[in-house]
């Protein structure tokens, strides 16, 4: 599977990213500088020719997102490898946040938990019987027309934020939007578990609706790093209008809207989805362009969400128990990291799922292939005989951290 990280010329809409001289730094800085060295030409797969290439660099990074993915042995306790959540799923869209919260535990996640409606949760249920789920949410047709007066209504949200909160210390990451839907009282939770989860520094990857929020108020993430938004091409265009970033003149390659969005939001980073993924922190940039097969149906947005999460988490862990222990960590934003291994196995999984099933490929299929991809890409070169267990990466551990 293939992957590059592609170096733009400053001021083309061809091309990637500038480089610098830092070995990780280089693989995806998006900040030119006048002392940068230019990279080799791409060739059509974006990869460069010559043992100095981008090809190489890829392998440097792959290793750098290996170290954060927790190594399976027999001593590990339940929810050391990643406890996610996804707040979303009402009565009209209960796949969704299926998909997110399944395909965290598809990819390693040890526990996945699910906060939604009351309508849903009966529903989710019986999609898997893996998931926690916890059904606090009461939607504005629920109630009548003068039974939510504006007191009424604060309480009742600040209620449903406090039941999620209680979670907060036993959860590594929050994904926010799949399946939401727009009924205002779902939006008014949201937003007030988006702010306090925030306070709380609890990793945030926001997709679906949850990107609705944030087009509305910008503010929700601006300045917070770790938090991850997951756009499409229509949810990145409403993005763009609402922080001013012009769509249209010179330099509109998507690569410079990208990088003009995320240094409008001051933190967060920002996979933009589309034939290829580009991802972006403001201050460095990289395209994930593995092959993801032919078939685009729904759910797989929703799958990456999930995937995206567990990566975060493992991340957010691995530099938090690695600075306590004093080792060293990859020089780079950590949720960089995650977004790009988030994306590589999804689309990893997409392709292993497409060459099975081809035109009839469903995003359940790639539930499927998340294992497959995950062991290819990061769990294949490790195996521990005397406990039985494979493992990738090394990372960081911490027995007594994450005990459920």
């Amino acid at each position: 599977m293939g992957s590059s990280i592609a170096p733009q010329k400053q001021g083309t809409g061809g091309g990637g990213w500038p480089s610098s001289s830092s070995a990780i730094t280089r693989m995806v800085s998006g900040v030119s500088s006048e002392h940068s060295r230019q990279p080799p030409p791409a060739t059509a797969n974006g990869n460069s020719p010559g043992p100095d290439g981008w090809a190489m660099q890829l392998d440097e990074i792959k290793s750098e997102v290996r170290r954060i993915v927790p190594t399976l042995t027999a001593d590990r306790h339940k929810g050391q490898s990643g406890k996610v959540a996804v707040l979303g799923g009402c009565r009209e869209y209960t796949g969704a946040p299926y998909f997110a919260a399944f395909a965290a535990l598809r990819v390693g996640s040890d526990l996945s938990h699910v906060f939604c409606t009351h309508g849903a949760a009966a529903v989710i249920k019986c999609h898997s019987p893996e998931l926690i789920v916890h059904p606090y949410f009461r939607e504005s047709t629920e109630f009548e027309a003068d039974e939510l007066g504006e007191e009424a209504r604060a309480a009742l949200v600040a209620e449903m934020t406090a039941e999620v909160e209680s979670w907060f210390s036993r959860l590594d990451c929050l994904v926010v939007g799949p399946g939401l839907g727009r009924d205002p009282l779902l939006l008014d939770i949201a937003r007030s578990v988006i702010q306090r989860a925030r306070a709380a520094g609890l990793p945030l990857v926001l997709d679906g609706d949850g990107l609705f929020l944030v087009a509305r108020e910008p503010a929700l993430v601006e300045g917070y790093s770790q938090c991850i938004l997951t756009p499409n091409l229509n949810e990145f265009r409403r993005l763009c209008m609402t922080l001013g970033v012009c769509l249209h003149g010179p330099n509109n390659d998507r690569s410079s809207k990208l990088m003009e969005m995320t240094q409008h939001l001051r933190g967060p980073t920002v996979i933009s989805k589309g034939p290829d993924d580009a991802l972006c922190d403001g201050a460095h940039a990289m395209v994930c362009n593995a092959s993801g097969g032919a078939k685009r149906c729904g759910g797989q947005g929703d799958i990456l969400a999930g995937v995206v999460a567990t990566f975060a988490a493992w991340a957010a862990s691995f530099w938090d128990i690695a600075g306590r222990q004093q080792d060293t960590v990859p020089d780079m934003n950590p949720m960089m990291l995650a977004a790009y291994g988030g994306c590589l196995v999804t689309r990893t999984a997409a392709a292993y799922a497409f060459a099975k099933r081809k035109r009839s490929m469903v995003a359940g299929d790639m539930l499927e292939t998340l294992g497959s991809a995950m062991e290819m890409l990061f769990d294949h070169s490790s195996f521990d005989q005397n406990s039985g267990a494979a493992g990738g990466g090394g990372g960081a551990h911490d027995a007594g951290k994450h005990n459920a």
